[in-house]
């Protein structure tokens, strides 16, 4: 901070602020909240003291940092992840930068090169929602920056900021530990090869401790929200690899790469093998063997965690940071190549290389620039309707997920949080002080038919008033529970409309309301 701003930071710092224009701001802050981002957005309608149990799986600080940016009622924390974004940009540039490269011209297009890689990978291009996923980029980076920066300088203060980067990273990050866990592995295994007995005692004491501090962070914040209904959602179930035979792991490795593939924009599978594999020569090459490691070691480490079906393995959110880790790795590797060639090669031919490699980039990334990927459901709309059409007495039902965005948006009165262990988020969120809002508790038949009959009990006391239905994201069991019960007893649930999809009135007949 203390260096005098050059052209270089101009550089950075603009590539940096080229997220405002791959990205659909005013997309991003007009799209209304999914059901994954509500229950997010909601912690900020909770008093601070209540984040533990709210938070769940998204992490506390980054649950804290939102609340910073967030606007009742508006999109406006999305800010954060697009921040993120920037950072990470930023990060990739220095790392790339700092390496040990023979000349300042080649140094300082390694490192547009990796801005531009973190950039435009697809893989945070489409991570435009309410999610701490482009956080975990970023951190994920800055960890292997930190660990070059170690290496250059080798010190116990660079030890000790390795571990305070790594461990108060958890705070917003849980792919943090994945990529200091390879660091500090990387440091230990290279030390350990170059017999500096003193700097592998300092590696092992060091990692002990920051590992001893990611566990306390997991146990005080994360653990409670690891349950089996997250780690064996229908979503996560097939990113867990088979553990019988090596063929099977073989193919599953190989499936999955090839449906996830885009999220690198770099080409077919051998090419990006081939560009990560020159990315982790030339760290190597540039005098940087503990990150070239850690580099390697990533890769197999989150299989290994995955097959202990601890981590899903590439999954298109939770693995944002090793597509983007690679892609940034691939840039360098591109980089590495153009310097091997330079000596036999023009200088502008080696220039030509590196931005032939730069526009087929581009072109595999267009697809995902400014690209709109956020779920349609407006529970915004929907709550905004319900606030200004529905008389103060109707009842109003809500299904099981529909409570976290409808909670988010109602305008009226303070939520209230109903602990419930049987779902992901461990609770619901509901209105004890307006009775006539119920929330279905269970997306079973049960659960659907215990909050019916309190809202048809609430009509008939309100002269049969019609029930609003507020029904989205919902599971098929659920859907036949809801036509189940209306069926049952010969009612029909009737759209607003087509601006409003998920809520439906339902108006009582002499049959259920004499």
């Amino acid at each position: 901070m203390r260096r005098r701003l050059t052209f270089e930071h101009l550089i950075a710092g603009v590539l940096a602020l080229l997220v405002l224009v791959v990205h659909d701001v005013g997309y991003i802050f007009s799209q209304p909240y999914w059901t994954d981002e509500d229950w997010v957005a909601l912690t900020t309608k909770f008093p601070l003291t209540a984040l533990p149990a709210t938070t769940n799986s998204t992490p506390i600080g980054w649950s804290v940092l939102i609340r910073f940016f967030s606007v009742s009622g508006t999109q406006s924390a999305r800010v954060v992840p697009l921040a993120f974004a920037g950072a990470a940009v930023v990060v990739a540039y220095w790392f790339a930068r700092r390496l040990e490269w023979s000349r300042r011209e080649v140094s300082v297009g390694a490192a547009v090169l990796a801005a531009v890689a973190m950039l435009l990978v697809p893989a945070m291009l489409i991570r435009d929602d309410l999610k701490q996923y482009t956080t975990d980029a970023f951190f994920a980076i800055l960890v292997l920056a930190v660990a070059s920066r170690l290496e250059r300088h080798w010190s116990r203060r660079m030890l000790v900021t390795l571990s305070v980067v790594t461990a108060g990273g958890m705070l917003f990050s849980d792919a943090v530990a994945f990529a200091g866990a390879a660091a500090f592995a990387a440091a230990c295994v290279v030390q350990l090869v170059r017999r500096d007995w003193r700097r592998l005692a300092e590696s092992i004491v060091a990692g002990l401790i920051t590992g001893v501090l990611i566990l306390a962070v997991y146990k005080g914040f994360d653990a409670r929200a690891v349950t089996p209904s997250l780690t064996y959602s229908p979503h996560f179930a097939s990113y867990y690899p088979p553990r019988r035979h090596l063929r099977e792991l073989v193919d599953f490795v190989i499936s999955q790469l090839q449906a996830e593939n885009s999220h690198f924009g770099l080409g077919p599978l051998w090419l990006v093998a081939l560009l990560f594999v020159a990315g982790v020569v030339t760290v190597f090459r540039q005098g940087r063997p503990v990150t070239g490691t850690a580099l390697a070691l990533l890769w197999p480490e989150m299989l290994l965690i995955s097959a202990l079906h601890l981590y899903p393995f590439l999954d298109a959110r939770t693995s944002t940071f090793l597509f983007a880790v690679s892609t940034v790795t691939a840039a360098i590797g591109v980089a590495g190549m153009c310097a091997l060639l330079l000596p036999w090669l023009k200088g502008m031919l080696a220039i030509g290389l590196a931005v032939a490699a730069l526009a087929g980039f581009m072109v595999a990334s267009a697809p995902f620039v400014r690209s709109h990927n956020i779920p349609a459901e407006d529970m915004k709309a929907i709550t905004r309707y319900v606030a200004d059409h529905v008389p103060g007495g109707d009842p109003v039902v809500l299904a099981q997920d529909s409570n976290f965005g409808f909670a988010y948006y109602w305008p009226t009165g303070q939520p209230s949080r109903l602990p419930d262990n049987s779902i992901i988020q461990q609770y619901e969120a509901v209105f004890p002080d307006q009775p006539r809002i119920v929330v279905a508790t269970s997306r079973t038949p049960a659960g659907v038919d215990a909050a019916m009959k309190q809202a048809l009990a609430q009509s008939r006391a309100d002269g049969c008033a019609p029930i609003y239905l507020i029904r989205t994201h919902l599971s098929a069991v659920e859907e036949d529970a809801y036509d189940s019960w209306l069926n049952h007893r010969h009612l029909s649930a009737t759209a607003i409309s087509d601006a409003y999809a998920g809520l439906t009135v339902v108006r009582l007949n002499a049959s259920v309301c004499p």
